[in-house]
């Protein structure tokens, strides 16, 4: 069965840039592809042209939008194997909107509107955060080849255990290699050595009831699990250097319930240099 990639297109390098990703990867898992561009009439525009009696051009807009749309597409591949889309309104809401029917939505770190400044932009951002698919966010400097080593952030909350299974799943087209990352939360004031020999059974212990979900999810054993006695971010810091893609829940534990977004995978999005992709719990 054929899935549904949405990316979205704004006339940026960085939007390219995530099409370009997009393109690699779908291919081979029979994937189509459609480059999705928005536009919208500022309600400061709407205002000024009200008051000297003539209309916004809408035309226009949704001309220049789908013009992004083709150069993005003619940039990236042959215009038959992607499929350009024009949708009237912010942005972040289409897209968002968009990812209800699809099995994975891809964007760019920052936009054509964001400051230079801000590495992740803030449609990026709204799309991570709110999405009903999974979200790849791409670094404005990603190039092939494509995903050949996932790293998994894992902390035992549902959200990253939907992580992992999209993870394997997304593996198996490539054949690539998932490793597990697994940050022990066991006296974290001290070195990894102390720790092991003042509290070993504990480590033993958290290890075994992790080592326990894993399998519960990956039966099969075809990841590697990484068992790391530092703060989360720091261990998928590490980890993040050797690897073609970076996944994580979109929310983890320790978080506040209404955020959508928990503080690792924020600060992720922020400062990784490579694709991470933010699985939303409950994902099909």
């Amino acid at each position: 069965m054929s899935e549904r990639w949405i990316v979205g297109v704004d006339g940026s390098d960085a939007a390219v840039t995530a099409l370009r990703w997009a393109a690699a990867h779908g291919p081979v898992r029979e994937a189509e592809l459609t480059a999705l561009s928005a536009f919208h009439v500022p309600a400061v525009m709407s205002l000024f042209v009200a008051k000297r009696g003539f209309g916004v051009d809408e035309i226009g807009l949704a001309a220049t939008a789908g013009h992004d749309a083709d150069v993005a597409i003619e940039q990236v591949a042959s215009p038959d194997t992607i499929t350009p889309a024009v949708v009237e309104g912010q942005p972040g809401h289409v897209l968002v909107d968009a990812s209800e029917s699809a099995d994975l939505l891809v964007v760019g770190q920052r936009g054509s509107g964001d400051l230079r400044e801000h590495r992740l932009g803030s449609v990026s951002r709204y799309c991570a955060t709110h999405g009903r698919s999974p979200v790849v966010v791409v670094p404005d400097d990603w190039a092939p080849p494509p995903a050949q080593h996932l790293v998994v952030g894992f902390d035992g909350s549902d959200n990253s255990a939907a992580a992992l299974r999209w993870a394997i799943d997304f593996a198996r087209a490539d054949d690539a290699t998932v490793t597990v990352v697994v940050a022990l939360d066991v006296a974290p004031w001290l070195g990894e050595r102390l720790t092991r020999e003042r509290f070993g059974d504990e480590v033993a212990e958290q290890e075994q009831t992790f080592t326990a979900s894993i399998d519960a999810i990956d039966p099969e054993q075809r990841t590697e699990r990484q068992f790391v006695l530092d703060a989360p971010r720091h261990a998928l810091a590490q980890a993040a250097r050797t690897a073609d893609l970076v996944v994580v829940g979109a929310r983890g534990r320790g978080v506040i319930a209404a955020e959508l977004l928990g503080s690792v995978s924020t600060w992720l999005l922020q400062t990784a240099t490579v694709p991470v992709a933010v699985v939303p719990d409950g994902h099909r």
